[in-house]
């Protein structure tokens, strides 16, 4: 299968769910880039979360946070179906959904500097060596689509996992990136929402890794 074979099948399937109006766009019938003031009704800033399952984070990030916007990646039709539900069920206004591959949807419908945050926890480690190449950070697409439509004033990526190899490796990828800076642990924001990933992980006494980046604010 050709990239461009792949591309074809994920856009027949992607389709974008605005809960608060339960409707679904199959994203074929969206004109890129998204309009995002068009798309919430207003100018928040917008965030997006890489995976987001069951919508533990999304739910309870858009409840504390209401001035923000929220976008929801999640390629299972399954858990995009519940976080639906749980969204509809709260009547939270401020989140929707996109069911597709993550890199596909970033890399065509997202404008950019048009991101404040990017959330990705516990992204699959495809663990076997033969399977390395099926992780995100590997995409190089992937890696050049979240830096082009990060904010330029201080956009960031969140960074949470218990694959303490596969850590490292994304570390190395963004270290190398010009403009991207790291923020030292103990300057992190405290406030955690987890992940229903990471509550089965913790309880499972697994460590987590944690990382923050931030572009640098470049003068005129």
């Amino acid at each position: 299968m050709t990239v461009t074979d792949f591309w074809e099948i994920t856009q027949a399937n992607a389709s974008l769910i605005h809960p608060r109006e339960d409707t679904e766009t199959p994203l074929r019938d969206i004109e890129p880039p998204m309009d995002w003031t068009a798309l919430f009704g207003n100018e928040n800033p917008v965030e997006i979360e890489v995976g987001c399952g069951n919508g533990d984070f999304l739910i309870e990030s858009s409840k504390r946070h209401p001035e923000i916007n929220y976008i929801g990646i999640e390629r299972s039709r399954k858990y995009v179906r519940w976080t639906k539900e749980r969204l509809l069920k709260r009547n939270i206004t401020t989140v929707c959904l996109v069911c597709s591959d993550a890199v596909y949807f970033v890399d065509h419908y997202v404008a950019d500097g048009s991101v404040q945050v990017y959330h990705i926890y516990f992204p699959d480690p495809w663990p076997k060596k033969r399977h390395h190449k099926r992780r995100i950070f590997n995409n190089d697409i992937w890696l050049g689509a979240m830096i082009r439509t990060l904010h330029p004033k201080g956009g960031r990526i969140h960074l949470a996992t218990d694959y303490e190899a596969y850590f490292y490796e994304i570390r190395q990828k963004l270290d190398a990136v010009p403009h991207l800076t790291c923020i030292p642990p103990d300057l992190i924001e405290t406030e955690q929402i987890p992940t229903n990933f990471e509550m089965k992980y913790q309880a499972e006494g697994r460590k987590i890794y944690r990382a923050l980046y931030q572009l640098r604010v470049l003068r005129d």
